[in-house]
């Protein structure tokens, strides 16, 4: 029986979701085995499941895709379209295609792995079921985040795997370090995410859809929509800010300048947690977003360029800051910070299929990497991180441990053949092939500062390996702290050395996916480029650059190059490392060390960025914190809630008080009062029009307050004779034609902005000339050749033809309308004409009254008049009547 691929999506997700929701809320008091065969259970049902669909996509040809879509979530109005308004639809919808396939399987696997992995590795924790749920509840919101197709939805997920960062590394909340690492996290995220609300926002206020697919393809109208705010148009495209404010949420989910602070401090979690977050789900979520959006992104140079900058910023700052750190997971965290710019370098380069490529290949080395750690720290007893002074010689102790750990330093080196090898290489090629298409200094920048990085990434991963594995065992603490911890190192169990061999052979294998495309017979066979960018008939999810432009096809081009300096400066990293770490060697880095003592005392401050943004931004917010704090309690406290309070007890009550006087007579008198004027009030009708609404050009629904008993009759053009007869039916709809009109009406049509809709102002123009309300009007009104004095005058209108017509008298506007002289200084508007007047639309309408009468049980009847404005041409007869009508009525 053949399975359907779009009904299992939803499964991908429900299946760690709902071991999370069976653990957290109903899990209490169950066995350790139990716990585990549900957590892990779900987690690998869902890599089944992902996988079963990506098997199905590689099967489809061209333009693979797997879409359910479940449900109508919510709508959003947006000002415009018919009616002025537009409905956009939110959808509870899955999409796997190429790109987030893969990011599923990737997750997926990953998550599998690790809760494997945290089964041993948590085992013993009194709250191992409360952290496999909240591992569960991480894995579940990256599939939503991954398998999104939509920014809403795909929000979702981004805030939920934000939550779970929070609840795990501040896991073990009793130490106030830890809980503090966990608030920091949440805190900074959300300041990031404040900046993917704003770019949605611009996005969809533009191109009026939140599926993703769609906005691609609206990419270019997005790139030549100049930004509108409070009127004003500036030079730069909305493509352009959206993705800057983006960008800012990826600044701070996948930690680069200048939101990056947070992640070094996320180590207080548990290492699988630390593994998660690192390898394969919250920090690779900004540079997933940034591909999805490639084709958006390829529309707008700056972003791309910026983008490019701050990531081979963030790459070598955050390597250098790894060189000297001793904490064993804090040199991997640093590591990761560190290959997040590298991705992000990649994207901004415009090389977004090599730049996912290093998420791919990251993930399988960087969770071994912390699991290894882990491994390390287990056999030591090293309770949330080891100092790697303290250990070496472990290489024999644990020689599983110690295999898949060398295999992905050699990896995150970019040793020749290892999966970091390729990755990298296509990343440093990538940042030579923009110079075709961005400025040359991008490109080459990029190429340097990247460079430089993968050199000191090797140094510092192979000291971090020489001094954990090499030389003596150093007793795993400091001297004062070994006679409480008698260590005799040991290789782990299987649940951990297993997750670690099959992590280290895809760290070995997963490069050959995406073979150097340059090299001549290679191209049909890297499978990567062609899986996520497709062709020129059938593009894919990721962009790219056309093969023309990137040089590619005159040569080798830039591949030989990108390959010698990758693989000479992974290799010459290792060497140094090897020179100044192994004992026996005769080296030693104590001399640069002394030499350059306070660039030492400055990295191993980590560039003392934390304590910049102590002084700029944590201690101003907490004095404005404060002095809000007070303020709420001696006003919002005091004056508005106590003062009031008391008002009301003291004074008013004791006014009610005194007129319970016990005097039967009084109480009779203002009860008969009190009666007289409910009857007044149910005999009497009240007339009143509560709606008008504009159904179509001319077409009109009122709609009148209810009563008891009422009916109701409407006069909608108030000519003295009802178009309706009697009704209990309070609403009513009326087509205006021949109708009596009472003169014109301007309607000036104010255009949106960012902050307000669009929205229509109404002037009633007088026999003397009245000016318009050019300070509510938004774009440039103003003709720069028609100022006085360099002071621009304001247009006026007033009635003229008998009261048929308004004479519009432009002052110093810039008008537009057909079949005048643009230099005419006076016009003459009928019922029906438009005028251009800069981005603002004047239209004339004819003014109408409604008379709406209401009687009630009692026949009593009441009136009421309403004015509307009605758009259309008053024919001939329409204009008689409209005079006829007011010399006779005066």
């Amino acid at each position: 029986m053949e399975i359907n691929p779009n009904a299992l999506l939803v499964w991908i997700v429900l299946s760690p979701l709902l071991s999370a929701i069976i653990l957290g809320l109903f899990g209490r008091g169950a066995s350790h085995r139990l716990i585990s065969g549900v957590a892990v259970g779900s987690v690998t049902l869902s890599f089944v499941l992902s996988l079963y669909c990506f098997i199905t996509l590689l099967q489809m040809g061209e333009r693979p895709l797997i879409v359910d879509t479940l449900y109508e979530w919510f709508r959003v109005s947006v000002p415009g379209g018919v009616g002025g308004v537009y409905e956009i639809p939110v959808r509870l919808r899955l999409l796997m295609d190429p790109l987030s396939g893969i990011m599923a399987v990737m997750v997926s696997g990953i998550a599998m792995l690790i809760h494997i992995y945290s089964t041993e590795y948590m085992g013993e924790d009194p709250g191992y079921r409360r952290f496999m749920s909240y591992l569960n509840l991480f894995t579940a919101s990256m599939l939503v985040l991954v398998l999104a197709s939509n920014i809403p939805l795909m929000f979702v997920g981004w805030e939920g795997v934000g939550l779970c960062s929070y609840l795990l590394i501040g896991y073990w909340w009793e130490n106030p370090d830890y809980a503090k690492a966990g608030r920091k996290a949440f805190v900074v995220n959300r300041i990031g995410d404040f900046g993917v609300l704003l770019g949605t926002l611009l996005i969809v206020s533009t191109v009026h859809t939140f599926e993703f697919y769609e906005i691609n393809r609206a990419s270019a109208e997005l790139a030549a929509t100049p930004l509108v705010v409070g009127g004003r148009e500036f030079e730069v495209s909305v493509a352009t800010v959206a993705l800057f404010f983006l960008f800012l949420g990826c600044t701070g989910k996948s930690a680069q300048i200048p939101l990056y602070v947070w992640l070094p401090d996320a180590m207080a979690g548990p290492t699988p947690v630390s593994a998660l977050i690192h390898a394969a789900t919250m920090v690779t979520a900004g540079v997933y977003l940034m591909c999805r959006l490639s084709p958006l992104l390829m529309h707008s140079h700056p972003a791309m360029i910026t983008i490019a900058i701050v990531g081979t910023a963030t790459a070598l700052f955050a390597a250098s800051i790894g060189m000297v750190q001793n904490q064993l997971k804090k040199v991997l965290a640093y590591s990761t910070v560190s290959q997040l710019g590298f991705m992000f370098a990649g994207v901004g380069v415009g090389a977004f299929s090599a730049g996912f490529f290093h998420v791919f290949t990251h993930a399988f080395f960087k969770a071994c990497l912390f699991l290894g750690a882990g491994s390390v720290m287990h056999a030591v007893h090293a309770h949330g991180d080891a100092d790697i002074r303290y250990l070496g010689g472990l290489k024999k102790a644990m020689p599983k441990t110690h295999a898949t750990f060398l295999i992905s330093c050699l990896a995150i080196a970019g040793f020749p053949l290892t999966s970091g090898f390729f990755s990298k290489d296509e990343i440093l090629l990538g940042a030579l092939e923009s110079t075709h298409h961005l400025p040359p200094w991008v490109g080459w920048s990029v190429f340097v500062g990247l460079s430089l990085t993968a050199f000191l990434t090797a140094f510092y991963m192979f000291r971090l390996y020489f001094r954990t594995f090499w030389g003596e065992f150093k007793g795993g603490h400091p001297p004062e702290e070994r006679q409480a911890h008698h260590v005799e190192p040991h290789e782990s169990g299987d649940a951990i050395t297993w997750p670690l061999m099959i992590l280290a052979f895809g760290a070995l294998v997963a490069g050959f996916l995406g073979l150097p495309h340059w090299i001549p017979g290679l191209n049909e066979l890297s499978w990567w480029g062609h899986w996520l960018e497709g062709n020129a008939e059938a593009p894919g999810p990721v962009a790219s650059w056309a093969k023309e432009d990137t040089g590619e096809g005159h040569g080798l081009g830039f591949g030989p190059l990108a390959m010698a300096i990758g693989t000479l400066v992974g290799l010459l990293g290792i060497g140094v490392a090897y020179l100044w770490y192994v004992p026996g060697q005769g080296r030693t880095p104590a001399e640069l060390r002394e030499r350059f003592s306070r660039l030492y005392s400055l990295l191993l401050d980590k560039w003392r960025v934390d304590e910049l943004y102590e002084q700029l931004l944590v201690r101003p917010f907490a004095f404005v914190a404060e002095v809000a704090a007070n303020l709420d309690r001696l006003i919002v406290d005091g004056v508005l809630t106590r003062l009031p309070a008391w008002f009301s007890y003291k004074v008013m009550g004791a006014f009610f008080s005194r007129l319970h006087s016990g005097v039967v007579h009084g109480h009779a008198a203002a009860f008969s009062a009190g009666l007289l004027l409910l009857l007044a009030a149910l005999t009497h009708p009240h007339a009143k029009i509560i709606q008008v609404e504009q159904l179509e050009d001319t077409r009109f629904r009122v709609k009148a307050e209810q009563g008891p008993g009422y009916e109701y009759r409407w006069d909608f053009d108030s000519d003295g004779r009802f178009d309706t007869p009697w009704s209990s039916t309070p609403d009513a709809e009326h087509l205006y034609q021949n109708d009596a009109y009472f003169g014109p009406v301007l309607l000036i049509e104010v255009p949106p902005t960012l902050s307000t809709p669009k929205y229509t102002i109404e002037v009633e123009p007088k026999a003397q000339p009245e000016p318009l309300p050019v300070e509510e009007l938004r774009g440039m009104w103003v003709d720069p050749m028609r100022l006085e004095g360099g002071n621009p005058v304001a247009p006026t209108v007033q009635l003229t033809d008998g009261g048929s017509s308004i004479l519009f008298t432009r002052g110093s506007a810039a008008i537009f309308f057909a079949n005048i002289d643009s230099k005419q200084n006076q016009i003459t508007l009928k019922v029906g004409d438009t005028l251009q007047m800069g981005r603002t639309t004047l239209r004339v309408a004819a003014r109408a009254k409604i008379t709406l009468e209401v009687r009630n049980l009692f026949g009593n009847r009441s009136r009421t008049v309403h004015p509307i404005a009605v758009p259309i041409n008053v024919p001939l007869e329409g204009i008689t009547a409209l005079l006829t009508h007011r010399r006779k009525n005066g």
